[in-house]
Formats: C-alpha cells, structure tokens, sequence
C-alpha cells in the first residue's frame, strides 16, 4: 500500500460522478449502466454493514476511498477513522468528514489494541500479507474483527491476472497461522463482475470515438502517425494489457473475490 495520487479515484469521482470506488454486487438481471453500477455500489454497501457484528463500536476503514462509508457508518453511531496513503484521499476526506484520517499505510500503522473492527474493502490487495495480520491484530481489541472484501487470484491463474491481487490460497493459510477464526465467507464474484462489463464498454466508445476524431488528421499524416504509434508502442502495450483485465470471463476464470469476516481469537 504505496503512498500515491490517485489518478483513478479523481476520474471516478470527478468525471463519471461516483461517490464508491468498488465494483458494487449487481443483480442478474441488471442491465449495464452508470446507473445500475451507482445502485450496485450501494448494495455492495449495504451488505459491508450489515455484516458488522453486534457490540463493535471502534472502526478503522483502511483505503477509505472518498470517505462515503466512513461517513455513513458515523452517521449510523460508530467512532470511524479512516486511513490512506492518498493525497486525493486525505482531500476529500478532511474535506467531508469531520472524523480522524491515518495519512499513512497500513504497513506504517502502529496503533495498538484500538478497535472493535477493521474495514478493508478493495484495499488489501495493495497491503504485504504479512502486515495485514501483523499488524490488524496489534491494532483491533481483544476479539476484534478484520472484514475484509476484495479478489484474490486462483492459484493456476496466467497472463496478467496473476500479477494483482494475493493468492487465495495463501491468503487463507495466513489466516489460519495467525489464529483467526471465519466467522463468514462468501464468494461474490459471480455479482461483481458487471463493473468490469461496463468499464470496457466505456472505454470501447471511447476509443471508437477517439478514432472517428482523428480519422481525417491521420489519412492526411500517415507518416506522422505511424512515428507516433512506434514511439509509443510501449505504452500502447501497456494500455492493451490493461484493457485485458476488463475481460469478465477470463477474470471469473483466474480470481476469485471474497467477502469475508474474520475474528481475532483470544488466545493470539
């Protein structure tokens, strides 16, 4: 979990309007929209809340994104501190939320015995597995609880969705040395998924209408065209790679993404 601007999180908020950063849960009938996603985002929501166990009080959203679950919970009754590396984050945050922010990484973090609960959705993926545990445990009570909702890759995963995310297997062998108990775990990436449908649509128009743009300036420049597609091959690659990880089926094939509870046993 680097310290970043995060350049996603502005196009997200400030271009296509949306408060929640994650995929969202959508229904199988749900058709793909903007829309459809903001309601999936608040199902995604919703289903974060009501898995929060009874007595936690005490919660450290990691990752918080723009600061709307933060928000919500406080407005629920809970003491919630979020906590980013982002800069944008930290913005956004202070802005809105009258609440305290960790303007640090999860790895940097070194509160001890602090909270009933610790939030991490879509944010520990970017955090080493070891400080995960390491360092959730110093840092939730006695009993205290990780929820943690995020994609994992398989284990025979290939091409480029291999290369983000923690193995899943592994992930849950940690989660067995560290003496944490599953309270709960559901595989959600069946609903998920249509966030990735919707992104390479976007940016399928996109390109189509970038294309239709430029089309007379390249027919007149053929030259100059063709330079410019050589002396940005590399990070043309790099955008096609990217454009990859949009395919819903070859995700459901190499991830998996979880919603899981998990508590700290008394004895760790």
């Amino acid at each position: 979990m680097s310290k970043a601007n995060d350049r996603a999180l502005r196009f997200y908020n400030e271009v296509l309007g949306l408060e929640r950063l994650h995929y969202g849960i959508w229904l199988p009938d749900d058709e793909i929209s903007i829309v459809n996603l903001k309601e999936a985002q608040e199902r995604y929501k919703t289903h974060l809340i009501d898995n929060i166990p009874d007595g936690v009080k005490n919660i450290l959203d990691v990752g918080c994104g723009t600061g709307i679950l933060t928000k919500e919970l406080i407005g629920l009754g809970y003491d919630v501190e979020g906590l980013s590396p982002d800069i944008n984050q930290k913005k956004m945050f202070t802005e809105n939320i009258d609440a305290i922010f960790h303007h640090l990484t999860f790895e940097e973090f070194s509160e001890i015995d602090r909270y009933d609960c610790i939030i991490m959705s879509e944010s520990a993926q970017y955090i080493s597995i070891e400080k995960i545990f390491e360092n959730a445990k110093r840092s939730l009570k006695q009993s205290g609880y990780l929820m943690i909702c995020d994609y994992f890759v398989l284990t025979n995963a290939v091409g480029p969705f291999g290369n983000s995310g923690h193995d899943y297997e592994v992930f849950m062998n940690h989660v067995k040395t560290n003496g944490l108990t599953v309270i709960s775990e559901d595989d959600i990436t069946e609903s998920v998924t249509k966030s990735l449908d919707l992104g390479k649509s976007l940016i399928e128009r996109a390109l189509l209408g970038l294309e239709i743009v430029t089309e007379k300036a390249r027919d007149r420049h053929r030259h100059v065209s063709r330079f410019l597609l050589w002396l940005f091959k590399k990070k043309i690659a790099k955008l096609q790679q990217q454009f990859q990880l949009l395919d819903s089926s070859e995700f459901k094939k190499n991830k998996t993404y979880r919603f899981m509870l998990l508590q700290v046993s008394n004895d760790t």
